[in-house]
């Protein structure tokens, strides 16, 4: 078999969501599993709703997820002078013809063919044919060009997703390859695109099906052989309903802007209709190891928040605890600490190793970690109920006893249980309180661990404090 190659060619019209990368995801792996080369190809054709944010938006994404790409971008307005050359050939050889009938015309032959229950087509009136009499061109109207397509037969490709795909050729009519200002039509530029970027997969969603019949019989007229195709079915939000801006979906970047690692989204996306047994997590070079056509899903794929925030756990679970430090930087900043307060605090790469086994998102473990960073500032009812007069003598021994204790997690531990010993307490009555005083929350985990990164200094400082105020 020929090189393996493939593209994603997505439309710069608004902000790239997870339905929309899965459509890069594929082809790349399929690319990479094949020791193929991967294309970039930017469908900036509508010029009115494409914009240089949308692009960036799209580079951005693939990049964060590592979706490399070997050629491209490539820019289809970049390339007018190509398909223009490409209309002009094809009109040279009875490939394709103009057409004059104006847009009023068609709507009136479109409204009678649907009173009398027909289905709305071009009925070919300035189709050239042998022993036609064509009627005269109007003066001053520039056509459109049409494309000739094969009046009889059918379409047929061998779909990788979908199986065996016939169209019968009276259901498509002559296609508008060139408007009447010589600009080139999406079907037209995606083919000739195809050819002259050699593509020989085209895995994209099954939104393109019913364009897939016109641009294999244009390709064919171009003397080429169409590439394999593997429609991908839509991918569905949590209502059900087709993901997509409108309802709900978020962008590629909008993930790791919420604290989602790459590793997580692209674990999560590649079974987003694709399977390898049983297997839920696994590796960049695992999915490129076990990707295939034969195991994209048939049926639309239903996105399950829960089931990202479970991957993105386990992930952050697995993470190197420096790189999550660098990673939760700019959420600290959001929450009012800065990288000065976090080189002044506890150590920020042993309070993430601490934090991290709870936390959904790196968001959530700045927002959780926050405690270490701030004055703690307990409510007055938690003091209340924590900071008794049954505690306080325990407090104030178990302070003392922190000044000389080995400064460790087991020395904490030790220290601790001997004033509940010598107190006649339950971990639970010193903890809460200790937890209060010393960071302003009873949520935390184990409190010896806390008091070890919090230091001796600040913890002792922070108890003592406490038993002065109440």
């Amino acid at each position: 078999m020929s090189t393996v190659r493939t593209r994603f060619a997505p439309s710069p019209t608004g902000f790239i969501h997870l339905g929309n990368i899965r459509s890069a995801l594929y082809p790349w792996a399929f690319a990479r599993k094949m020791k193929g080369t991967f294309v970039l190809r930017i469908e900036d054709t509508d010029v009115e709703r494409s914009t240089a944010a949308s692009v960036d938006a799209i580079l951005e994404g693939m990049a964060w997820l590592g979706l490399d790409y070997d050629e491209g971008p490539y820019y289809q307005m970049q390339r007018m002078d190509r398909y223009r050359e490409v209309v002009a050939q094809m009109v040279e050889k009875g490939l394709a013809y103009p057409c004059y009938m104006s847009t009023e015309e068609l709507d009136a032959l479109r409204e009678r063919q649907r009173e009398a229950g027909l289905k709305p087509r071009y009925d070919g009136t300035w189709r050239p044919e042998p022993g036609k009499v064509l009627p005269t061109p109007p003066a001053g109207v520039d056509p459109v060009i049409r494309f000739k397509n094969p009046l009889a037969g059918v379409v047929a490709w061998d779909d990788a997703v979908k199986g065996r795909v016939e169209i019968s050729n009276d259901e498509l009519d002559d296609l508008v390859i060139a408007r009447p200002d010589g600009t080139p039509t999406y079907n037209f530029c995606v083919v000739v695109d195809d050819i002259d970027m050699r593509i020989t997969h085209v895995i994209r969603g099954d939104d393109h099906v019913n364009n897939t019949p016109r641009q294999i019989n244009i390709m064919r007229a171009l003397g080429a052989e169409p590439p394999i195709y593997a429609h991908l079915p839509t991918v569905l939000n949590e209502a059900g309903e087709k993901m997509s801006k409108r309802h709900g979906a978020v962008s590629v970047v909008g993930y790791r802007d919420a604290g989602y690692l790459p590793e997580a989204v692209l674990n999560y996306l590649a079974r987003l209709g694709w399977s390898h047994g049983d297997a839920e997590i696994f590796s960049r070079e695992q999915f490129v190891e076990w990707f295939d056509l034969e195991h994209l899903g048939k049926s639309p794929a239903q996105y399950d928040h829960n089931k990202l925030n479970w991957l993105n756990n386990h992930y952050i679970k697995e993470a190197d605890n420096a790189r999550l430090a660098e990673l939760a930087k700019p959420f600290f900043d959001e929450v009012g600490i800065d990288e000065a307060t976090l080189a002044s605090g506890p150590d920020l790469v042993g309070v993430i190793a601490l934090m991290k086994d709870r936390a959904t998102t790196i968001k959530e473990i700045a927002e959780t970690s926050a405690m270490f960073y701030r004055m703690p500032a307990p409510e007055a009812d938690a003091l209340a109920q924590h900071v008794t007069d049954a505690v306080r003598p325990a407090l104030a021994e178990l302070a003392a006893a922190l000044r000389s204790a080995d400064w460790t997690k087991e020395g904490i531990a030790a220290a601790m249980k001997a004033t509940l010993a010598a107190h006649k307490l339950k971990m639970p009555q010193l903890a809460m309180p200790v937890r209060l005083l010393v960071v302003g929350t009873t949520h935390t985990p184990s409190i010896d661990a806390v008091l070890a990164l919090v230091g001796r200094e600040a913890a002792v400082a922070r108890i003592e404090k406490g038993l002065s105020a109440t």
